[in-house]
């Protein structure tokens, strides 16, 4: 596998798995694509378990999880012991979401996806200046204009994340700043 030459330095990639289940034959294959970009470039894994859905999340099948990794040979780089878990920062979250208030990035929302209707959402909320409430989401505004990349396998790349997505959900938004 080669990399693109201006990729600085080796990638961190991650294993997210949601402890709401057992480990199944998808998480097993995503894994040895995970850990096998990762030690083909020379870089590193982490594993982040996703048990964010305080409902359905299990304790059980969190340690049954990193049980069976263990036992297919997965070890994590990094968060292994103890692995990072995404109940245990929100702290990082809130912190993103307030600097993206601060910035004036962000709204309140009323709109459902059935309302939306695709994965663009077209900024339906964002001059409405609707008050957090219960049963609303929350919006990041993206800004319009074209984001350049360099993707590790594909090279060079082009995005216009307004015109593609439109403005995000807020949690979505938070996650990427950790």
């Amino acid at each position: 596998m080669s990399v693109h030459p201006r990729l600085a330095r080796p990638p961190v990639t991650r294993f997210a798995p949601s402890p709401t289940g057992y480990l199944h034959l998808g998480h097993v294959v995503n894994a040895i694509y995970v850990w096998g970009v990762a030690r083909a470039l020379g870089g590193t894994v982490l594993l982040r378990i996703e048990d964010h859905d305080r409902i359905r999340s299990r304790r059980n099948y969190d340690a049954a999880l990193l049980e069976d990794l263990d036992w297919l040979g997965f070890a994590a780089d990094e968060g292994r012991h103890p692995p990072v878990r995404q109940s245990e920062r929100t702290g990082m979250y809130e912190s993103a979401l307030a600097g993206l208030r601060r910035a004036h990035h962000v709204y309140a929302c009323a709109c459902s996806r059935k309302d939306i209707g695709g994965e663009r959402y077209p900024g339906t909320c964002r001059a409405r200046a609707l008050a957090d409430a219960p049963g609303r989401g929350l919006r990041v505004q993206i800004d319009s204009g074209v984001e350049l990349f360099v993707d590790a396998l594909l090279g060079p790349q082009r995005q216009d994340p307004a015109g593609e997505y439109g403005d995000l959900r807020a949690a979505d938004v938070a996650e990427l700043f950790m």
